[in-house]
């Protein structure tokens, strides 16, 4: 499985993850040598990847995973969500319903409904953060 390519996506929390077939990593650190090392997402496996400098190629493998692997959809599902949320947050004039349309555009898999009911309340969620909370009674709203 070495010199597979990697995929650099976003995490829900906006850091980088590497992506290699259906295995997500976290990033750890760059060691001296210019290598960077990735340990698995899931906080019970050490299974872990090095990489090249550009974060582009696996150079070796180490360990394997000892949980349940992810499914390609829950990837895909995830790469949406994200990307969507994204663009909720950087163009706030633009409707969610536009938005989530252009990204399954760009995509060419199926989708459920509730899917993307859920990706929708996500970026609803994400625009709210930039507002300050509403009142809790109307003398703290005339404060």
């Amino acid at each position: 499985m070495e010199n597979e390519t990697i995929k650099i996506i976003t995490s829900e929390r906006g850091k980088d993850l590497a992506l290699v077939g259906t295995d997500k990593y976290r990033f750890i650190r760059q060691r001296k040598d210019g290598q960077v090392k990735w340990l698995c997402t899931n906080r019970t496996c050490y299974a872990s990847i090095l990489s090249d400098s550009g974060r582009s190629k696996v150079l070796s493998m180490l360990g394997e995973h000892r949980h349940i692997l992810n499914t390609k959809e829950k990837i895909e599902h995830q790469i949406l969500r994200e990307n969507c949320k994204r663009k909720a947050d950087d163009s706030i004039s633009i409707r969610p319903s536009k938005i989530i349309r252009s990204e399954l555009m760009a995509t060419d898999f199926e989708v459920p409904h509730s899917d993307i009911k859920s990706i929708r309340k996500a970026m609803y969620d994400k625009r709210r953060k930039n507002y300050p909370p509403f009142p809790d009674s109307l003398t703290c709203a005339i404060l």
